[in-house]
């Protein structure tokens, strides 16, 4: 078989976090509060400025939002022969105003003028002249705006886009905001005549996705990425299931990018439920797992390793729980220990789905148990335990 029929992927591109997708499932309507908010600056004579802010937590999909309003209003321009240009910027990267300006000339490409020597002040009045020369509107996304303002930088670059009139007067009507944080808390820390400057403007709140709505994400997406047949619906649900707890959305791209790879190194031809523990147990995760089997105690440990081998070679994801005892009994004879009771294997269970070694899921009123730790770790604090022949 050519190395070629074994490649899973269509397109990695589409589950890299920049990817902007042609549909955004359930943040239609989010979208369509934007293209409201905005309708004024593509039919209005004269233009209009526009301000909003967006805002909601890590994974909420904020970015892709405006990303993707920025490309249809662009379109929507363009059919009705008005010049208008998005400009994307993320804050989080461009910590002083010269290289927000910086950034800003580069985007807006029609804009002639050197890129050094010259003070933002200086930059965005080249801007505002250029837009009402070109008969043109620009609209403006300052990303991790919150970021920026909590880590202490200069707050002189939203006075300056806000007041942009002040630079340049008939550049008024002609240039838009839109300001994208986790929370409006950042404005707290802004004083008075920046706040004032900003205003009390209009918003968008982006709520965290639920589970359902996380799995309709992933296989929209993965539907995109991978070729038919190469990832089932229950690989899907397993994705998310995991994801829930790991942020969302942006774990579960990253989860579904990882596992596809971990099919090809294994030149195989679908991603199974394998591929995903590994590739779960290989992506560094924050303070939500606790990854130190060694810290565990004997039969919480002899129960994972019986977990392992439970799961070991199954198509299926999720494995009974019957089936998981008998795979621990199975482990404790091999290593002459005597099992505990079912009941408090059970309670095992728990402590391990609480503390981020498994992930339980009920469904028809069975548990079900998928291991996502590293399994390497947990043979080393094995073989610390015991002699040989158990290492």
């Amino acid at each position: 078989m050519e190395l070629s029929q074994l490649n899973v992927f269509k397109s990695r591109r589409v589950l890299l976090h920049d990817y902007t997708p042609p549909h955004l499932p359930h943040r239609e309507l989010q979208l369509k509060g934007l293209e409201r908010y905005f309708d004024p600056v593509l039919h209005e004579k004269g233009g209009m400025s526009v301000k909003v802010h967006v805002h909601g937590q890590i994974g909420t999909g904020k970015t892709a939002l405006c990303r993707r309003f920025g490309e249809d209003i662009e379109a929507q321009a363009k059919e009705l022969k008005k010049r208008l240009k998005y400009v994307h910027i993320n804050l989080a990267y461009t910590p002083r105003p010269y290289q927000v300006m910086t950034q800003l000339l580069d985007e807006v490409s029609f804009v002639s003028a050197p890129r050094s020597g010259l003070s933002p002040e200086e930059m965005l009045t080249i801007v505002a002249r250029t837009v009402k020369q070109k008969d043109c509107c620009l609209i403006i996304a300052l990303d991790e705006v919150d970021t920026y303002i909590n880590e202490g930088r200069d707050p002189k670059i939203l006075y300056m886009f806000s007041r942009v009139h002040e630079l340049y007067s008939d550049s008024t009507p002609r240039i838009s905001l839109i300001y994208i944080s986790r929370s409006l808390d950042w404005m707290k820390k802004l004083d008075k005549a920046t706040l004032d400057t900003i205003g009390r403007v209009s918003s968008i709140q982006l709520n965290q996705y639920g589970l359902q709505e996380l799995r309709d994400i992933l296989a929209y997406r993965a539907e995109e990425a991978f070729k038919r047949g190469a990832i089932s619906e229950s690989i899907i649900d397993f994705i998310a299931d995991i994801s829930m707890s790991y942020g969302g959305i942006r774990y579960g791209l990253e989860l579904l990018i990882e596992a596809g790879g971990q099919a090809e190194a294994d030149y195989a031809n679908s991603v199974r439920a394998e591929h995903v523990r590994r590739a779960h147990a290989n992506i560094p995760k924050g303070v939500n797992g606790a990854y130190y089997p060694s810290e565990l105690s004997l039969h919480k440990l002899l129960l994972l390793k019986g977990i392992v081998d439970t799961l070991e070679g199954r198509a299926d994801p999720y494995t009974p729980i019957e089936e998981v005892y008998e795979g621990y009994e199975s482990v404790c004879e091999a290593y002459g220990e005597e099992p505990e009771d079912e009941s408090t294997i059970r309670s095992y269970l728990k402590d391990l789905n609480r503390d981020g070694y498994i992930l339980l899921k009920e469904e028809d009123k069975y548990m079900f148990v998928s291991a996502e730790f590293q399994i390497d770790r947990m043979t080393k604090a094995l073989a610390k335990r015991f002699l040989p022949p158990y290492l």
